[in-house]
């Protein structure tokens, strides 16, 4: 011995005894970041759908409108645009919000510093004004304001011109 102190460590940690590291290696450490992965797979997919049936709803409603000769059926089609819109920012917002936990549990194992109270961790909530961030960067971002933001823009830009009624007639 060095002949300093001995420190007992429950007592350094407030009385509660340290949770041991888990290595990398772990089944446990390698099916959380499994069980991480796959939300945020889930997430993309069901981004990715909103975008496919927003896209049909659309479709099938100009369809409508174009059969019926009635351009004032149009305007629906914004109906499903806002609404997937809404539920697609939602969706990236979430994906982005557990990648960011699955970086923070990579960083963490990397460092050596992942334990059994990391183990299955899949809070991913960042706080309401965080989530409001998220969202604001979610709704302008590449995969959201393209779609739903050009949608929206050919409706208005149709509607201006008048080609709403051309199509219809």
């Amino acid at each position: 011995m060095n002949g300093g102190p001995i420190v007992d460590l429950a007592q350094a940690n407030g009385g509660r005894p340290q949770p041991p590291l888990l290595p990398p290696e772990n089944g446990a450490t390698v099916a959380h970041m499994n069980l991480l992965q796959g939300i945020i797979n889930r997430l993309a997919n069901n981004s990715a759908s909103c975008k496919t049936w927003c896209l049909a709803m659309v479709a099938a409603v100009l369809s409508l409108a174009g059969s019926a000769h009635n351009a004032a059926i149009v305007a629906i089609a914004l109906v499903p645009v806002v609404v997937f819109g809404f539920i697609d920012t939602m969706y990236l917002a979430h994906e982005t919000a557990y990648r960011d936990l699955y970086n923070r549990m990579a960083a963490r194992i990397r460092s050596g510093h992942y334990d059994r109270a990391d183990a299955f961790n899949a809070d991913a909530s960042t706080g309401f004004f965080g989530f409001c961030l998220l969202f604001i960067w979610a709704l302008f971002s590449w995969a959201v304001l393209p779609i739903y933001g050009g949608l929206i823009a050919a409706y208005v830009i149709a509607r201006c011109t008048g080609a709403l009624v051309w199509l219809t007639q």
